[in-house]
This record gives structure tokens, C-alpha cells and sequence, in this order.
């Protein structure tokens, strides 16, 4: 086999495969053919629990080209005996970077591989097939004689790029065999770019996972991976992701956020070849090439543990399925790196293959150090339970205290519940006489739980000391009811406090790995440790030590967490999703102080959004509290949260810089990156561009991932007729909501936003931007429909209620015969247009009426909804009524076409200019209404007075002095003299003296003498026209730039209520595979953003939990230790002095 592969005959080599779920392994092994054209092949399939082994034989063709085989094997099928294998034929046309035909079969070649089998369809087998260019899947239906499904994908451009880079067909072939893992594939950033960034894409839903961060230190550019991505492995229930540059530098990361946990460097290793996850992920299984080309094998226990690297495993500690691991089979696994095809692995399980046999690697045997009790300490002494259980207030039983081993170094106390280790805190003790209790010693140990305690006994070393610290607390807290239970049990809060906080300031490394497997941070929030959460989180900023920085991880799933027992404390924990969650929970509940405990959530927030500014993955579940937040009033929390540096000046840092674009006038340019793999054929790609480094540098990210994505779950009908039904339905009547409650949907659908800041920050302008096309792109059909809707009903009223009377003189024709002239002339179709489009606009709001309920009855709702009905309303009286018109139906159909104007203009709110400026005139009128007010009552109160005045013309010398006009003849005799008529009287009534007082510039009053009136009339003049007059455009002017900020503010909340609206109803037509992108961007703008980056730069230093103060009495507990405790020093050495293998 070796000297095949030398020879670069890939023909006569064999292959090995695994299943999904590491049940089926199969072995491919071509041999010589009846001639140089065939080949004959030998398939060997095994069940690795059962050792059940099926094997077959068959003859094909061999293609020119010839680069090798790719095999996969499926898990076991539905509830039968069924697996499928796949075979494909690999050539160098299908690795090259050399376009050529695309066929439609099955037989395109690449590397193949089944991905893990669903539970909702648990007859279909998906396989994958993968070539230098495309991946396609084939959902492959085992009960329908195995009829397929086929999508193609476009690789990801990096990757592309990579393999376009390399012209060897085989490096390329290693180089996608290395990329990919069951459904995920790996993308890796070139060795010259200072960040490196690794993406992880999931191949079953075609969408980009996360995107890590990696800072290249100093030595990694001393090691070239010859164009080969590094090495990955992913737990089997996908939660962390282990990656190594090919170095001797192991980073562990969450898949779900992406951010690091800890990153290892081994200094006894040479280069890192292989990973693997094992024994439920407790493991990381690791293979080293060393300097001279052997193989070692190495196991990193990723528990937290002190002792967690085990380096040189012996073959006689890996377990193999039968026979151990032989010399001849450590030289197959030190060439893992070449022989590439023989070994694979999945689920845990590691196969390769050694003279032509399966090696099934299932275990490794370490030897870790466990600290118990002494059998050779026999000598005990009773202890006063009321001060090494003070919380058993009640307890007659005994304390019972005895040392661990013969030099007196430790005292281990058992009592009704606890077990206690102690440490002298200067000599060891004399005797059992000596201990003191915290007088002269140290706890060291700690657990406390419901019932009897087990006996003593430490496994995991400090992971077990930690974890038990953390339940007692809990314990503490949950008997502690009054001050003076708490006084008594204050020293042992105290202590127990000591032994964690000790640990995480040596030994953050550790905690970091501890506080991902465990719920510690879960433990302290219920126990409601709010100095050590606030160390955790804040205070351990260490600057002569990096790896103390951020001590904690945020998870969105809290019950992911493997390790549980079945405690009261342990289930509710596994009853909340995260720790934000948890903190809400605990403020809401019974025995809260509420005041103090809502800074776990300020803590947490505050901690997050810090630390965002790095990476988005902080904010995975700050994404999902917010509505809750927003529901529970948390107001105060959300105005200073929005405000924080995160929410405007986090800087696009990923390394794709494919984006799709969307401006709008007067509102922030949005840029939604590609997170998803291309399909084939696809035309929504033409919507992505490639962005400029000079733009991409002003480019940043709304800090909430996933904040409008969610899954629809709409279920499509199943069957001929109803499939039709459904479709018709869809097409000839408006969309229904979707039948889902409000919790499925996104969080920003859930979310109360509030007009005083939610729309004020730039983070959810973009946000609302980003989902606005896709919504006015439905939203423009029913404008068009009303556009339709408003000229039938105009072509109706005016063919119905034209005034034909002088033509039906002339033509001596009566008017009921003009009339049926015209409804003849209207086309039936017409009408019954009018009406479907009325009948839809209609459905629109009645649907909207029955979602929303009382919400509904909004003032712009009303009046869509009787537009509508008007419109419909009036045209059926014009035909009920048949040509019997009066003066009424004119009245009536001309307030009804004023009020369909109005609508089409409030509709028209979906173009930006027109919405901008039909807001800008509300706000102005708002802001001129009470000034209107005011100007009414003066009016009237003018106009009674000349009411008044005109009214009594009999004692007042209130009469018009008539002009008199002489005409003369040409030569100056005078000849016809004219006298003018006594004017009417503008105020002889109330109503006509106030509407003449409100046109006061048009009268003229100058017929009149009476000085009284000429005083009346100058100060009406310059009260209303001048005074008045001057005043409200004095009013309008300043208020315009404020009522055009607003009417922007007005355009964003109609934007909202529309994607609100839109993103519940199930259309048909939307396309939600490129309209869920879990990341956000916009081009950063400060003229757009000003008002924000004003308050955020007030508000920067002011923390959240500002307003606690630890002095209060909730946190007595006074931390004390110091860097020279060499007692407990001692005491973690304990652990790390067996490193036994």
C-alpha cells in the first residue's frame, strides 16, 4: 500500500469509512481487473457493537484520470437492518481547479460522506458529494426504492480560493478530506493575515455556523501548513470545537458563539496531527508526529482538572475493539498525515485501517490521582455540630473528625450532611485536639447536600473540589431565612468563597474549562455571590496575566451543560435557558430582594456588552433577554444598554467582505454579509457584491446575532387536491399568520420598542432596515391594488353620475334611457374587478382586525379599513339606485373620493420621501394645534364684539357714509349724480361675525365713522393679522428641523408596524433563505448617528450596577488571602504530584 501511494497510484490502495454515528465502518479495496480497463473491488461492511460483517465483490471501469475512490457508509435506516454505502470514482477532472460540463447524474465524483441521520424523517439518508467546485446533496428516500432529492452548492469562496491557489489534484484532494467533518466544513483563512479566521459552515443546513478568531502569536509563522487547512475536531454533541494550527497549540472553542475558551500550547509536543474527541467529550484525543517522524499519542482531559494533560499514552492503554494496539499499527497512524484515506473518524470513535484490517480505537487508559480516605487512619474524634454545622441547628447527630493520612496535614470532618477538609493554617496540627475550626485552620473542602453524605472521596481533583464548593453555596444560601441564620452561617459563605476564589486566581485556565462543563456560574447566581461574580467578572483583569481575563462564557442552551445530578438546585438550573435568564428568574421570584438581585443582571449585561466589542458571540444571549427585559419594565436597564459603545461602534470583523446592500434616504446603509452557501443556479447571489477594503472600514455590526432570525415551521399541505386548494388561496386571497404563538418568533418581533430610545439608536435603525425591502416588497402589492381599486371606483362614479341632461335634449332621448345607455357601456369585469380588489383590501384589514384584536383600533387603521368600506358602499348605492339619484349620492360620493385621496396618500408612506414628509406635517400640526387654540378663542371673542357692536345699530352712531359718484358731461356741466347702497353687514349674525373676523385682511370697514370701531378694528388688525400671523410662522420655522427629526423617527415606527406585520404572515412568496442572515451590518454615519454618539460618549463610564452598592450589608463576606497561602498552595499541589500514566 505504501509503495502505491509513493508512486502516486491511488488505484490499488484501500479505504476506510465510519458512519455518522460510529456504528457501521467499511472498507473499500480495489484489486486488478480482467484488464487494464476494469477493476474488481471488495466491500467489507461491520457492525463495530455486534462484529457482524458483511462483505460483497464487483467489477466496474476505470475512468481516465484516475486520482482514487471515496467511500461512506450511513447509520443504520429507520426501524430495519438498513445501510447504504457509497462509492465515488475520483478523478483529477473533478479536483482541478479546470471547469468542465455539469451532469445531471449521480456520477459527478468528488469525496462523499453521509451526514448524521434526522429523527423527523428518519427514512431519507442524506449523502454528500464534494469536488473542487460545488457540493451536492442528495436526500436519498430508502421506503421510495431510493428515489433522491438534489441541491447543489457553490463552495465557499475562501476555500475556493484556497484550492484555486494549488494546481496538484492530490493536495487538493487532502485538502477537502482535511476540511471537512460529517455536516461541517471548515474554511481557513491564508497564513499572511495577522487574525485568522476560521469558519465553520453546516453542509445539512447550507448556513454558516460561526466564525472564530484566532491571534497568530509570534512563533506560528515559523510553521507552514504547505496549503493544508489545520487540524479541527467537534464534539459529538457539537458544543465545543478544538483547532490546532498544525503546531503544538491546541484553541478550544464554543461552536455556538465562536469565542475562545482557552488556548493550550504543549510544550512535549512537536506537531499536532490528529484530534478527536472522545468518551463524551471528556477527552481530546491527540496524535503527534515528533521530530524524528514517530508517532505519540497524547490525551487532554478538558474537565478543568489540574492533572489534564496525559502525555505519551502507552499502546497498552488504548483500548482497540479486539486486539491491542501494535508497533505495526503506531507506524500506520505516524503517516495519518499521507495516508489519509485509511483513517477517519466520527462520533468519538477512531478507525483506521492496518493490513487491510479494521483498528477500532474506543478508549485510552489513564491513570488519574484520587484523594479518599485512609483505611491506615483509624483515630477519630467528635466535634461540636453547632460550629461545623451551624445550618443543623436541630441536629443532635454527631460531627465526626479524622485526619486523612498520617502526617496530620488535613482533617476531614463528617457531619448529618457535609463533608469538610481542613488545613492548618501554619504547622500541621498536633492532634485532633489541635483543630480550632477557622481559628487556626482553613477549609479546603466542601460539600453539603440534602441527605447523608457518600463517602469521601475527590476523582476529578480540583474540578471536584470546585464543583462541590459551588453546590454548598447554594445549600447555604437556600437555608439561610433570617440575619441570624445568616451570622451563624457566615464563616462557612466566607471560607467556601475563599476556596473558589483562590482557585480562579491561580488557575483561571482551568476555571474557564470548569465553568463551560459545569454550571458554576449558575450555582454562584442562585446563591447569590455577588462579590465572587463580580471578581469573575470584572475585578480579575490581572495585566501581568492574560489568560485571568474573561473568566466566564456565555451559553444560549443552559441545560447543554453534561454534567447534572438530580438535586433541587441542579433541576431548576436545568429548567432556564441561560444565566441572564436565570438572574430574571430569581428577581421574579418569591424569596427575591429585588433591588439586590437585579444586579446579576446588570453584572451580566454590563460583562457582555464589554466585552463585545471583540466579538459578536458575547451577545448570544443578550439577543434573547431583551424582549423579556423590555416586557418585566426593565426600562432602565435597556436606555443605558442601548447606549453602550457596542451598539454603534462595533467594527466589522469577520473575514468575509461578500454583502447584500440596502439604502434608503435619510436612514443608515445596510450591509448584510453572505452566511450561507450559494445555491447552484441561484439568482439571489446577483444581490450580494463584493465590498472595497476602504468601505469595509467603516463597516460595523449590530451586536446582536441572530436577532430577527427564527424558524418559520409552517408546514406544507400535504396531498393533489389540497395542495391546489392551498396554492389557489395563496394566490387569489392575501396571506394568513402563520399558526405560531409569539415566543417562536424572532426577538425582534418580540420586543417592546419604545419611541423614547428604541428607535433613537443605530444599531436598530439598521436592523429594521435590513428586513424593510423584503417587506415593501409585499406591502406594494396591495398599494397597487388600492391604486386599482381607487381608479375603478373613479371611472364608476363618473360613468354613473355624469349629467347627460342637455345631450339627452338634444338627442330627444329621456334620461332613464341615457342612463342604461351608459351602464351598458360600463363592462361587467369592470365591476366585478372593483370588488375583488375591494374584497382583498378588505381581508387585509379583517385578518389584521382578528390577529391584532383591540390593538387594532388604531386611528390610521380606522381609516383604512373605511376607505374601504366607503369606496365599496358608494358604488353599490350608484347601482342599487339606478339612475334615481338626488343631491345626497353627490354629497356622498364626493367626501368619499376625498377620503380615498387621503388614504392613497398615507399608503404612499412606503416610499421614504413621501412618508418623511406626511410625518413632518403631523408633527408640525401637532405643535400648532394648542396655537390654533389660542387663536380660536381670540377670534371668536373679536367676532362676538362686532357681533355685539353691529348688533344694536340704534344706540350707536354706527351708520355707513354712502359715497356719492357725479358723472359730467364733457364740457364740466354736471348732469347724473350716483349714490352707492348701505353695505351688508358682516356680523349680523354670531357665525358670520367669527367667520369674518377669521378673514379680517378682506374686510373693509372704511364706510364707517364711528371712531369706537376704527379702535375695534386697529387692534383686531394687528392682533390677528400681524401679531398672530407673525407668530405662527415664527412657530413653524423653529419647529421644523425638530418635527423633521421626528418625522424620521415617525417613518422608522411605520417601517416597524409594517415588518412586524409582515414577518407573521406566512407569504408564499418570500424568500427566507437569504432573508435570515444572523448578522447585521451598516456604514457608519456620523451626521445620521450624532445624536447616539452624544449620549453614548455622556453615558460610556457609567456602569449598569452603578447604582449597587456592596457596602449594603449583602455581601459581609470579607475575601481574604493572600499570594504567600502556602498552605493552600499545598493543598493544589496535592493534585499535580501523581502525573501517573
Amino acid at each position: 500500500m505504501g509503495s502505491d501511494i509513493e508512486s502516486g497510484n491511488h488505484t490499488y490502495i484501500d479505504y476506510v469509512a465510519i458512519s455518522p454515528d460510529g456504528s457501521m465502518v467499511a472498507k473499500l479495496s480495489p484489486r486488478n481487473g480482467r484488464n487494464d480497463n476494469y477493476s474488481n473491488y471488495s466491500m467489507v461492511i461491520k457492525k463495530v457493537t455486534t462484529n457482524e460483517i458483511i462483505s460483497n465483490r464487483f467489477e466496474t471501469s476505470i475512468p481516465k484520470n484516475l486520482l482514487g475512490w471515496s467511500l461512506a457508509v450511513s447509520d443504520i435506516i429507520g426501524n430495519g437492518n438498513i445501510g447504504l454505502v457509497a462509492i465515488s470514482c475520483i478523478t483529477k477532472n473533478d479536483i482541478n481547479n479546470r471547469i468542465t460540463p455539469m451532469r445531471r447524474d449521480y456520477r459527478l465524483g468528488g469525496i462523499v460522506s453521509f451526514l448524521k441521520n434526522s429523527e423527523k424523517s428518519s427514512n431519507i439518508a442524506t449523502l454528500i458529494c464534494m469536488n473542487y467546485m460545488k457540493i451536492q446533496k442528495l436526500n436519498i428516500n430508502v421506503k421510495l426504492n431510493g428515489k433522491s432529492e438534489e441541491c447543489s452548492y457553490m463552495l465557499p469562496r475562501k476555500l475556493f480560493k484556497e484550492l484555486e491557489n494549488v494546481k496538484d489534484a492530490e493536495k487538493n484532494w487532502k485538502y477537502l478530506l482535511k476540511s471537512r467533518y460529517q455536516e461541517f466544513l471548515m474554511t481557513d483563512t491564508s497564513d499572511n493575515e495577522q487574525m485568522q479566521y476560521i469558519e465553520i459552515y453546516n453542509i445539512n443546513t447550507s448556513k454558516l455556523m460561526n466564525v472564530f478568531h484566532r491571534h497568530h502569536g509570534e512563533d506560528d509563522f515559523l510553521i507552514s501548513r504547505n496549503n493544508e487547512p489545520g487540524i479541527f475536531a467537534v464534539s459529538t454533541d457539537s458544543r465545543l470545537f478544538a483547532y490546532s494550527y498544525g503546531d503544538n497549540v491546541i484553541v478550544l472553542y464554543l461552536m455556538e458563539s465562536g469565542l475562545e475558551i482557552v488556548s493550550k500550547r504543549f510544550d512535549s509536543v512537536c506537531k499536532i496531527k490528529f484530534l478527536e474527541f472522545i468518551e463524551k467529550d471528556k477527552k481530546l484525543f491527540i496524535i503527534e508526529i515528533d521530530k524524528d517522524g514517530s508517532v505519540k499519542f497524547h490525551i487532554w482531559l478538558i474537565l478543568g482538572c489540574l492533572n489534564d494533560f496525559f502525555p505519551n499514552i502507552s499502546k497498552d492503554n488504548i483500548t482497540l475493539s479486539e486486539t491491542p494496539l501494535s508497533e505495526n499499527d503506531e507506524s500506520t497512524l505516524s503517516n495519518c498525515s499521507e495516508y489519509y484515506h485509511i483513517l477517519t473518524k466520527a462520533n468519538g470513535t477512531i478507525v483506521f485501517l492496518n493490513d487491510k484490517e479494521f483498528r477500532i480505537i474506543l478508549d485510552t487508559n489513564i491513570k488519574k490521582t484520587t484523594i479518599g480516605e485512609s483505611d491506615r487512619v483509624t483515630d477519630e474524634h467528635e466535634y461540636n455540630s453547632h460550629d461545623l454545622e451551624p445550618w443543623n441547628q436541630n441536629n443532635s447527630r454527631r460531627v465526626i473528625g479524622k485526619f486523612l493520612n498520617n502526617d496530620k496535614s488535613a482533617l476531614l470532618i463528617t457531619g448529618q450532611n457535609s463533608i469538610q477538609v481542613w488545613k492548618p493554617k501554619s504547622k500541621n496540627f498536633e492532634n485532633l485536639n489541635d483543630f480550632k475550626n477557622f481559628e487556626n485552620s482553613n477549609l479546603v473542602y466542601i460539600l453539603i447536600i440534602e441527605r447523608n453524605p457518600p463517602k469521601f472521596q475527590i476523582n476529578d481533583d480540583m474540578t471536584t473540589v470546585i464543583t462541590h464548593a459551588c453546590k454548598s453555596l447554594t445549600y447555604l444560601y437556600m437555608h439561610t431565612k433570617d440575619i441570624t441564620s445568616k451570622k451563624r452561617n457566615q464563616k462557612f459563605v466566607s471560607g467556601t468563597i475563599n476556596i473558589i476564589k483562590d482557585f480562579i486566581k491561580k488557575y483561571p485556565d482551568n476555571w474557564k474549562l470548569m465553568e463551560v462543563q459545569y454550571p458554576l456560574m449558575a450555582y454562584l447566581i442562585y446563591s447569590r455571590s455577588f462579590s465572587l461574580i463580580k471578581y469573575i467578572l470584572f475585578d480579575n483583569n490581572d495585566p501581568q496575566e492574560k489568560s485571568a481575563k474573561k473568566l466566564h462564557r456565555p451559553q444560549s442552551r443552559y441545560g447543554s451543560y453534561p454534567y447534572y445530578n438530580d438535586s433541587y438546585v441542579d433541576l431548576c438550573l436545568k429548567s432556564v435557558n441561560n444565566l441572564l435568564e436565570l438572574s430574571l428568574l430569581i428577581f421574579k421570584s418569591r424569596d427575591s430582594r429585588q433591588n439586590r438581585d437585579s444586579v446579576m443582571l446588570a453584572y451580566l449585561l454590563m460583562y457582555y456588552s464589554e466585552n463585545s466589542m471583540t466579538h459578536i458571540g458575547w451577545m448570544i444571549n443578550v439577543t434573547k433577554i431583551l424582549p423579556k427585559l423590555s416586557e418585566h419594565g426593565y426600562d432602565n436597564y435597556l436606555n443605558s444598554l442601548y447606549y453602550k459603545p457596542c451598539f454603534g461602534e462595533m467594527k466589522y470583523n469577520f473575514s468575509s467582505n461578500i454583502f447584500k446592500t440596502s439604502a434608503n434616504n435619510d436612514t443608515l446603509k445596510v450591509y448584510v454579509p453572505l452566511t450561507r452557501l450559494i445555491p447552484i443556479n441561484s439568482f439571489n447571489i446577483f444581490n450580494y457584491a463584493t465590498i472595497s477594503d476602504d468601505i469595509l472600514s467603516d463597516i460595523y455590526m449590530v451586536p446582536l446575532p441572530n436577532f430577527t432570525t427564527y424558524d418559520p415551521k409552517i408546514k406544507a399541505k400535504t396531498g393533489n387536491f389540497l395542495a391546489i386548494v392551498y396554492f389557489l388561496r395563496k394566490i387569489l386571497f392575501p396571506p394568513g399568520y402563520k399558526n405560531l404563538d409569539n415566543n417562536s418568533f424572532s426577538s425582534f418581533l418580540k420586543i417592546e420598542k419604545k419611541k423614547g430610545t428604541f428607535f433613537n439608536i443605530p444599531a436598530m435603525e439598521a436592523v429594521m432596515n435590513s428586513r424593510w425591502n423584503q417587506t415593501r416588497k409585499y406591502w406594494i402589492l396591495p398599494l397597487i391594488l388600492y391604486v386599482i381599486f381607487l381608479g375603478l371606483f373613479s371611472f364608476l362614479s363618473w360613468s354613473y353620475l355624469s349629467d347627460e341632461k342637455n345631450l339627452s335634449d338634444e338627442e330627444n332621448l329621456s334620461d332613464e334611457e341615457d342612463f342604461s345607455g351608459m351602464r351598458e357601456f360600463v363592462p361587467k369585469h369592470i365591476i366585478g374587478l372593483f370588488y375583488y380588489t375591494g374584497i382583498y383590501l378588505l381581508a387585509i384589514e379583517f385578518s389584521q382586525m382578528k390577529k391584532y384584536k383591540s390593538k387594532y383600533f388604531t386611528l390610521f387603521n380606522i381609516l383604512d379599513l373605511s376607505s374601504i368600506v366607503l369606496g365599496m358602499f358608494n358604488i353599490t348605492l350608484i347601482l342599487i339606485f339606478n339612475g334615481n339619484y338626488g343631491e345626497w349620492i353627490i354629497l356622498v360620493t364626493s367626501v368619499t373620493t376625498l377620503i380615498l385621496w387621503i388614504e392613497l396618500l398615507l399608503l404612499s408612506r412606503l416610499f421614504s420621501i413621501m412618508a418623511i414628509n406626511i410625518f413632518i406635517f403631523g408633527n408640525i400640526l401637532k405643535i400648532i394645534i394648542p396655537f390654533f387654540g389660542f387663536m380660536l378663542i381670540l377670534t371668536i371673542g373679536f367676532g362676538h364684539s362686532m357681533f355685539v357692536l353691529f348688533g344694536h345699530p340704534s344706540f350707536t352712531d354706527l351708520n355707513p357714509s354712502n359715497p356719492t359718484y357725479t358723472l359730467k358731461n364733457g364740457n364740466g356741466t354736471e348732469k347724473l349724480t350716483l349714490t352707492e347702497t348701505n353695505p351688508d353687514n358682516p356680523f349680523d349674525t354670531i357665525w358670520n361675525a367669527i367667520l369674518s373676523t377669521y378673514y379680517w385682511s378682506t374686510l373693509n370697514l372704511n364706510v364707517y365713522e364711528y371712531w369706537p370701531l376704527k379702535l375695534l378694528f386697529f387692534l383686531t388688525h394687528v392682533t390677528l393679522v400681524l401679531v398672530l400671523l407673525n407668530m405662527i410662522i415664527a412657530l413653524m420655522n423653529g419647529e421644523f428641523n425638530k418635527a423633521k427629526e421626528d418625522g424620521k423617527l415617525g417613518l422608522l415606527m411605520y417601517r416597524e408596524e409594517l415588518i412586524n406585520d409582515y414577518e407573521r404572515l406566512d407569504d408564499p412568496f418570500s424568500n427566507q433563505l437569504y432573508n435570515d442572515s444572523p448578522y447585521i451590518c451598516f456604514l457608519r454615519d456620523s451626521d445620521l448617528m450624532k445624536k447616539w454618539i452624544s449620549k453614548s460618549q455622556e453615558l460610556r463610564k457609567t456602569k449598569l450596577y452603578s447604582w449597587f452598592s456592596e457596602s449594603t450589608g449583602v455581601d459581609e463576606e470579607k475575601l481574604t488571602f493572600s499570594d504567600d497561602d502556602e498552605n493552600i498552595k499545598s493543598w493544589y499541589n496535592a493534585f499535580i504530584s501523581s502525573n501517573e500514566n
